[in-house]
């Protein structure tokens, strides 16, 4: 049944809201809550009544109800002024006032989709061109795909695999409430880099105990989500057991996977992604060959390199030689069509005919399906000049995307643009225009393969290694600028050039050229710490086992740089040990500090209490960067220093920091380093917490222009905690929720901690008094409450807080739900917390 009521549908089957013909997207209970009121419409339902029909007998408090019918009359286009849908009825409850109908269910269920409200929260890149030919396909890949959790695509390389993958999750993203993540392992050229490029896409990093693959599991272990990961058959070992671990742990985590072979898992649903047919094209009359697939996709694309091109009697029966010939291999059709703007499309048939004779009979090779398209790329590779060859040879060492300034790097010749135009008009090369403007330039993963195989060792080590010391000019680059105005912009650059910074590190590390190795880690450790690509300090870790290297100048940075990953994965013992090594490295090499050692002191010392001695560290790292007058770092010493003054009530001094702090901000014109003058505002303001709030506002506002992941949810987290402490429930839980989900995912357990101790006054001031006494137990488990930085106000307020739920719980109970705290995994801790501060449904 559909019942319509304003410009709304609620498709109660399908378990569907539609506004204005647009799908809605909404919670479960939100959709159960118009569901119950609409039933009893015409009628007050009571507050108790609609807390039954929705969660049952599972405990929520009052303000989940009150956050489902706000978040029903947004759906709606509804609101507490106006309440022409859900009318309050005050200490009562509420009432469905608008009129319903029941709709016309086949003619709405008929009507095409509307706009993109169906891609939300897709993770999923846009289709950029029609697909062709696959439809009937993807209809049984959707029917399959809603009763078996891992469908992979096989084929041969070219058939087309990811494009109807990414078309298969389009069409089911919608029974994926949690999202849909994209895999891409295109420029992942090792087993150790595939889980990292899982991490990536789901957004999460290491943590202190368990590795990365622990952490992946984990947090998918509770969502309803859809994961696409595409090429997998080059890592098929390490994908295949990643995914058993995550079909085994995550029952509600489907996976459609594109492969050249079947992962070989349990569960696993394999379909073959065929060829587009090309039997029987000579019987088929030439008016009506252009609804055959293969030769669609060939007018299709001949038509976007010359608009004039026509099927008719003349080229008809080229059109069907090649599309025979390429054995309907849709890359390789697409190849030969692109040529239909330089040569005949007969004299494209031709050259196939010379080209591709292993077609004619039984193919030989290792890889029969892998060979087909090797001729294909061989075939347009040989059509191209010898200056052209020379220059997509070079250009294959690029691991991702790359601009015309990257390319004349690593090429010779005098005109390199002229070289890239001609290979993007034979489509070796894909252009891919920015958001922001300017032009890049990418290789399809076989093409990039292909490119490679032309070289010989000594030309591809000579390229290879231009290539790292390209990459480590942009991220010194990138280092340098971070600190000044243009700080997005080289955010910007970094996350565009990190496939190719993560290829140029390990390239770096197997010739044993430590020098570039070591600088890409020191460089890149900043753009690391603000952007949560913690990724960098797993480089520096990878260089632990190294013999040889205690008397390399950058060693220091190195270790502080592993120092600092231990900080945030919340292994403050390794991460003293470690600054200890830098501090005497740095003595050692007669090479000036670069603070970073005392940065990750402070911090430590901050986190385990040890305040007087934090102060001491920060008063040092003060004088350090004053003597270097390093401007960004200056800026932000004075800010670590005032939060920790005013964490103490020591206002006067974290005053006269902040303004210290700012001048510095203001000197650079970094947003960074004026929003960490915000953020150290914000502490200072000794209980005006309308002030406070404005100040972590302006902070999240610059931190956000700037790029700054870190700085955005650090002002964030105390905006939400004052919000809970000013009686705003549902904002403050919603927005403490998604940093604890913010900093778990990233695997920043330093700050998890800190954000967690917000979270038991809110836990408190929601009546999940148990929770957060467990929640307590936790951090005093792993951590010290009330540390720097914390807000004076925050910091009272959380062991008054303690103090009260002992009162609340009477102390044996409060004693063993903190004992029950101290004893759970983090992970449960962190699930835990986020779903008592959302209103969900809790597992005890």
């Amino acid at each position: 049944m559909i019942l319509r009521f304003e410009d709304c549908e609620l498709d109660l089957a399908r378990v569907v809201l539609r506004r204005g013909g647009r799908d809605v997207r909404i919670e479960p209970q939100v959709f159960d809550l118009l569901t119950c009121l609409i039933e009893h419409r015409g009628e007050v339902v009571r507050k108790e009544e609609l807390l039954d029909q929705v969660w049952g007998d599972r405990f929520v408090s009052e303000s989940a109800l009150t956050t489902r019918i706000k978040s029903a009359r947004q759906a709606v286009g509804d609101d507490g002024t106006r309440q022409a849908v859900i009318r309050t009825v005050h200490g009562k409850g509420y009432e469905f006032v608008a009129e319903v109908h029941v709709a016309d269910e086949q003619r709405v269920r008929d009507r095409p989709p509307q706009g993109e409200d169906s891609t939300i929260g897709m993770a999923l890149p846009a289709a950029l061109q029609t697909l062709i030919g696959r439809e009937d396909l993807l209809s049984q890949l959707v029917a399959d795909q809603a009763a078996n959790r891992l469908v992979t695509l096989v084929g041969s390389g070219g058939v087309g695999k990811t494009s109807v993958g990414y078309e298969l999750a389009r069409r089911v993203a919608r029974d994926h409430p949690d999202g849909v993540f994209a895999v891409e392992l295109v420029t992942v050229a090792d087993e150790d880099a595939a889980v990292s490029a899982f991490a990536t896409a789901l957004d999460v990093n290491t943590r202190q105990q368990g590795s990365i693959e622990d952490a992946i599991v984990d947090m998918l272990r509770p969502r309803c989500a859809l994961l696409v990961i595409d090429n997998c058959e080059h890592l098929v070992e390490p994908v295949a057991t990643l995914v058993d671990r995550i079909l085994r742990a995550a029952p509600r985590v489907s996976i459609i996977a594109t492969s050249r072979e079947p992962l070989a898992v349990t569960g696993e649903h394999v379909w073959v992604v065929e060829s587009l047919a090309t039997a029987d094209l000579d019987d088929i009359p030439m008016t009506e060959l252009h609804t055959v697939p293969a030769v669609a996709l060939f007018m299709e694309r001949a038509r976007a390199a010359d608009p004039h091109f026509e099927l008719d009697p003349t080229t008809a029966p080229a059109v069907i030689e090649i599309c025979r010939r390429l054995d309907g291999l849709p890359l390789a059709i697409e190849l030969a069509a692109a040529r239909a703007s330089a040569i005949d499309v007969t004299e494209v048939a031709r050259r196939l005919d010379e080209r591709f004779r292993l077609l004619k009979g039984v193919r030989r090779g290792a890889d029969q399906r892998h060979q087909t398209l090797h001729d294909a790329i061989s075939w347009s590779y040989d059509l191209l000049d010898d200056d052209e060859q020379q220059l997509f040879a070079s250009l294959a060492v690029f691991a991702g995307q790359f601009d015309l300034g990257a390319a004349e790097s690593v090429c010779s010749g005098d005109d390199v643009l002229d070289l890239l135009t001609r290979l993007t008009r034979r489509s070796m090369l894909a252009v891919r225009r920015q958001p922001a403007g300017g032009t890049r330039y990418e290789m399809l993963e076989t093409i990039r393969e292909y490119g490679r195989s032309q070289l010989g060792d000594r030309q591809s080590v000579e390229l290879f290694s231009a290539h790292a010391a390209q990459f480590a000019a942009v991220a010194r680059s990138v280092e340098l600028d971070l600190g000044t105005a243009q700080e997005f912009d080289a955010v910007t650059r970094a996350n565009g050039s990190f496939p190719d910074l993560r290829a140029a590190q390990r390239f770096c590390l197997q010739i044993e050229d430590f020098d570039t190795a070591f600088q890409l880690i020191g460089s890149m450790r900043e753009y690391a710490m603000r952007t949560l690509r913690y990724e960098v300090f797993a480089w520096a870790d990878s260089t632990a086992t190294l013999t040889g290297v205690d008397d390399h100048p950058l060693y220091p940075v190195v270790t502080a740089v592993r120092a600092y990953g231990a900080w945030v994965r919340g292994d403050f013992e390794l991460a003293l040990s470690l600054a200890d090594s830098a501090r005497t490295a740095e003595s050692a090499s007669g090479h000036a500090p670069t603070g970073l050692v005392e940065r990750v002191r402070a911090n430590v010392l901050y986190a385990t209490g040890e305040i007087e001695s934090g102060l001491i560290e920060g008063t040092r790292l003060i004088e350090l960067v004053e003597a270097s007058q390093h401007g960004s770092r200056l800026a932000h010493a004075y800010y670590m220093q005032s939060i920790a003054s005013s964490s103490l009530g020591r206002y006067d001094e974290a005053q006269r920091l902040i303004a210290r702090s700012r001048e510095a901000g203001r000197r650079t014109g970094s947003p960074t380093d004026l929003a960490a003058a915000s953020v150290a505002e914000g502490f200072a303001t000794h209980g005006d917490d309308d002030a406070a709030l404005e100040a972590f506002a302006t902070a999240d506002h610059l931190a956000r222009s700037a790029g700054n992941r870190w700085m955005s949810a650090f002002a964030r987290t105390e905006a939400s905690g004052l919000l809970v402490h000013q009686g705003h429930l549902a904002p403050g839980c919603e927005g403490l929720a998604e940093m604890v989900d913010t900093w778990y995912r990233a695997g920043e357990w330093a700050q998890q901690w800190h954000t967690l101790s917000r979270c038991v006054i809110a836990l408190d001031r929601i009546g999940q008094r148990e929770i957060a006494a467990q929640v307590l137990g936790a951090i005093e488990a792993h951590a010290t409450m009330g540390s720097p930085p914390v807000m004076t106000t925050l910091r009272d307020l959380a062991f008054e807080t303690r103090d009260s739920l002992t009162d609340q719980l009477g102390a044996d109970r409060m004693e063993e739900q903190r004992m029950l705290g101290a004893s759970m995994s983090v992970v449960a801790i962190v699930d835990l917390t986020r779903n008592a501060l959302l209103g969900r449904e809790i597992d005890r």
